[in-house]
């Protein structure tokens, strides 16, 4: 049961005519279709054995990207604008995630419960999670707010594994209050247009030992599965947040959940489609596929960028003229950036 709880990440990493239905419920978007005319470049990082899996940052010229593996000293890297640069100094962590909300205020979460905050004077441990005899892991960091911060991940027996959320309050990390959930929670978002209610999405092992994948609604204490199935390329899942409102991706349909039910939205019908989307606006929404990088504009999607097999995006930044997708080539042990920025009008 472990070893497949253990392998669903991997297969999300490397895995991971279009329609369009409005609802009543649904808030009409008055945005102008986002623009398309990008110039594209690719900064290659080779860090033996090491995968950058998260990026995030203030701005184009201040971007974060970790990832766990190789040495202890090469797993946090920043862009300035022109370079990427790591400091070569080994830290106590293994990074799964980073978020932040300003240059001089940076968060990364990793393995063994690990917790690093940066506040513009280089990086320093704010909290470890420890159980004895138990394994922990920080999958996600995510917030509203400096003093509203969300870390998601899973504590596991050896036996039993169960989602674990922690919640930092400006001054301090207090453990989440939640029934045991048999999930890790690699995901956690809110659309604060729409909810007051958080979204969680998790991976785990259902009745039957077989791979699952589920989408929980999370407030307070309170948490209740919104949908679960067991894992394939017609079931998997993925949150996003976009200009404040929260989307839903379950196999190839991008969805909202309002008033305790999904809406749909668009409907990717290509089998390259990569279950994860960014972007600055309902119709400015960038799609992962397996070959490369589409763009929906509210009304119809194309290719903005293709790239050969052996290529797959993990994770994207986006910026107001300029957007950096996070893309691993596991054959050539290679981590490539790639930037697209938009020409001047």
């Amino acid at each position: 049961m472990k070893k497949n709880i253990l392998l669903i990440p991997i297969y999300f990493l490397i895995l991971f005519n279009l329609g369009c239905k409005k609802s009543p419920t649904e808030v009409v978007d008055n945005t102008q279709p986002g623009r398309r005319d990008y110039v594209w470049t690719v900064d290659t990082l080779r860090i033996p054995f090491t995968f950058l899996y998260r990026i995030w940052g203030s701005s184009a010229n201040d971007v974060w990207a970790v990832g766990p593996g190789g040495g202890l000293d090469q797993t946090i890297w920043h862009y300035d604008g022109s370079k990427w640069k790591t400091d070569g100094i080994s830290r106590g962590i293994s990074p799964l995630a980073v978020w932040g909300f300003g240059i001089d205020d940076v968060w990364i979460v990793g393995h063994e419960g690990k917790i690093w905050h940066n506040a513009g004077g280089g990086w320093a441990e704010s909290f470890g999670y420890k159980k004895n005899g138990f394994w922990v892991d920080f999958e996600d960091i995510w917030g509203d707010a400096p003093n509203n911060i969300y870390v998601t991940g899973f504590i596991d027996s050896g036996n039993v594994r169960k989602g674990l959320i922690l919640n930092f309050n400006g001054s301090r990390w207090n453990e989440v209050t939640i029934p045991n959930i048999p999930y890790s929670f690699s995901r956690i978002r809110r659309g604060n247009k729409e909810s007051a209610n958080y979204y969680l999405y998790g991976y785990g092992v259902n009745a039957m030992n077989s791979d699952n994948v589920g989408l929980f609604e999370f407030f307070s204490n309170s948490i209740r599965s919104i949908y679960e199935a067991s894992y394939s390329s017609q079931n998997w899942a993925f949150i996003q947040e976009i200009n404040s409102n929260l989307y839903f991706v379950i196999g190839n349909r991008i969805q909202k959940y309002l008033h305790n039910e999904f809406i749909h939205v668009i409907q990717i019908n290509d089998s390259n489609f990569g279950a994860q989307i960014y972007g600055r606006s309902s119709k400015d929404i960038f799609l992962r596929m397996f070959d490369g990088i589409a763009h929906y504009n509210g009304s119809n999607y194309e290719y903005l960028y293709k790239f050969n097999d052996g290529i797959t995006i993990v994770n994207a930044i986006i910026f107001e003229k300029e957007v950096f997708f996070l893309a691993l080539d596991v054959q050539n042990n290679l981590n490539l950036i790639i930037k697209g920025k938009l020409t001047e009008q």
